[in-house]
């Protein structure tokens, strides 16, 4: 980073007491001049503002992505009305009343396996294409440029997927496929500010469990409105998606304009591109070396990185295809109804956030992200088993409750240990190879999903599948041993890092030693 970044100001000086060194979004924002947005729109980022473990101001880097989080979560579940309707609506270009009986063919798949196969495509585009994201990323000054252009894409996807009816739902089916890699790159480009923010454990679990309650507040407030509407206008399940997109489009917009306006800093290049190389291969060379010393010098780090292939977040969206689609064809569950799940789901990952931060200090990231991958398995695995007809799509809200502590568990413990094992120096580099492997199996559960239902096995062993991808996860976490081991084979305690521990302790001595005094 530049020299220009060592003359920090005292008042952000304090807030890094711990270690008295500052991040890299810290340092950026002492020395990067951001346009400042005018009053009133200034109050708009208020709720989102943060306030760091140690005082201070608050950094404006933690707020974006508070906002970037929270603006994610419309433009998410707005997927899951789409997906319904569009399900639906393939159902009745099928001319199938029964869905689990449904055998007719649309554009060579059978209706229920719409959504799944979309996923199998996202999740392949995503696994080729992701590393020259990620070269992006790395090798120009354009990290800023990509979160900023891949938001604006997702909300222009989304604005045109209004259009859906009877007679467009397969064009929608095509740019919900181009809305998801959308998604996935933002994602992708975000993720490599979070390493930036600080370099305190402690309070690293603290901003990610924030964002991660920010994102599934604001998806809560978005899906209550939208159930109300759709009760107040009676809607049927076509309309109901168009106002679970007329209201994702503008809220997703405002907050991902006004995060990547006002709030994001820009990056120099972490590198050059190597010689001989260029933007199209340098991503996909990276991973590989980035992997190949991965495989022979962090052995922690490298079966975390296995785990990451079999966990929740790979390929997320195709768990929510899987799921929807069962919702409909199983519980034969209206677009309401799944609201409805989506919910109560969310309310619960608020307590299931703040109870990941509290496993994080008390047992440590690795066993709160093992403890939640066991829990989220158990979850997945029983509501397959119980939920088998229409009869019982009622408990389908306890279970969601269930998956909801589960999502609100697991990611923020996910990036607390992701962000603790990576080297320092190396936390762009790394998160995109972790990034990519997230990635790099998320289409193998809908194509499963897809060939099983194509033979008629009963769906229930699909969502039985999701918590078999769980549980193996967590049985690759243990070979990770040790989470200490882990985090100093990463980092090796250097002779500066001792001087610091000896200040510290100086410095307490000499609190001590005040209120002896006084």
């Amino acid at each position: 980073m530049s020299d220009t970044f060592k003359d920090q100001d005292t008042s952000t000086r304090q807030r890094r007491s711990p270690s008295k060194r500052l991040s890299i979004s810290e340092e950026a924002q002492n020395v990067s001049g951001l346009p400042r947005a005018p009053f009133p729109l200034n109050l708009l980022e208020k709720p989102f503002q943060i306030k760091s473990l140690y005082g201070g101001p608050n950094l404006t880097e933690a707020t974006g992505w508070a906002m970037d989080s929270a603006a994610r979560g419309p433009l998410n579940q707005a997927g899951s009305f789409v997906g319904t309707a569009l399900l639906r609506l393939a159902l009745a270009e099928a001319g199938c009343g029964n869905p689990r009986t449904c055998t007719t063919k649309v554009y060579g798949f059978k209706p229920t396996n719409i959504l799944t196969m979309s996923s199998v495509v996202v999740g392949l585009a995503s696994a080729i294409l992701m590393p020259i994201v990620g070269a992006i990323v790395d090798h120009t000054k354009y990290r800023k440029f990509m979160g900023a252009l891949t938001a604006f894409l997702v909300c222009f996807v989304t604005g045109l997927q209004l259009i859906i009816s009877q007679d467009t739902w397969f064009p929608v089916l095509i740019l919900e496929i181009f809305g998801g890699f959308f998604f996935i790159a933002h994602l992708t480009s975000t993720m490599a500010f979070l390493p930036d923010l600080t370099m305190d454990e402690a309070e690293l679990s603290h901003y990610t469990a924030r964002f991660n309650i920010a994102g599934f507040t604001f998806q809560m407030v978005y899906v209550s409105l939208i159930i109300l509407t759709s009760e107040i206008v009676d809607s049927n399940n076509l309309l109901t998606a168009k106002i679970s997109l007329a209201y994702a489009f503008p809220m997703a917009s405002v907050l991902l304009g006004y995060a990547w306006t006002f709030l994001f800093h820009n990056r120099p290049p972490l590198r050059a591109v190597p010689d001989g190389s260029n933007l199209l291969t340098a991503g996909f060379v990276q991973v590989g070396k980035t992997s190949m010393r991965i495989l022979r010098q962090y052995k922690s780090l490298r079966w975390f990185m296995f785990a990451l292939l079999w966990s929740p977040e790979s390929g997320a969206g195709a768990v929510l295809s899987i799921t929807v689609t069962y919702m409909v064809t199983v519980l034969q569950m209206s677009t309401r109804e799944v609201g409805i799940t989506n919910l109560v789901m969310l309310v619960f990952t608020i307590p299931g956030s703040f109870f990941s931060q509290k496993m994080v200090q008390l047992i440590n990231p690795l066993r709160s992200f093992r403890a939640s991958l066991v829990f989220f398995s158990l979850s997945v695995g029983i509501t397959g088993a119980i939920l088998d007809s229409p009869e019982k799509k009622n408990w389908t809200y306890f279970f969601a409750s269930l998956w909801g502590i589960a999502f609100g568990w697991v990611y923020p413990s996910q990036r607390v240990l992701q962000c603790t094992l990576i080297p320092k120096g190396q936390e762009t580099e790394m998160m995109g190879v972790f990034a990519f492997f997230a990635q790099l199996l998320g289409w193998l559960p809908p194509l499963i999903f897809s060939i099983m239902n194509s033979r008629g096995v009963d769906m229930r062993w699909g969502i039985a599948m999701i918590a078999f991808f769980i549980l193996f996860a967590f049985f690759i976490t243990l070979l990770i041993g040790d989470y200490d081991a882990a985090v100093l084979e990463a980092n090796p305690r250097s002779e500066k890092e001792e001087i610091y521990d000896e200040e510290d302790l100086q410095d307490k001595g000499e609190d001590t030693t005040d209120d002896n005094d006084s």
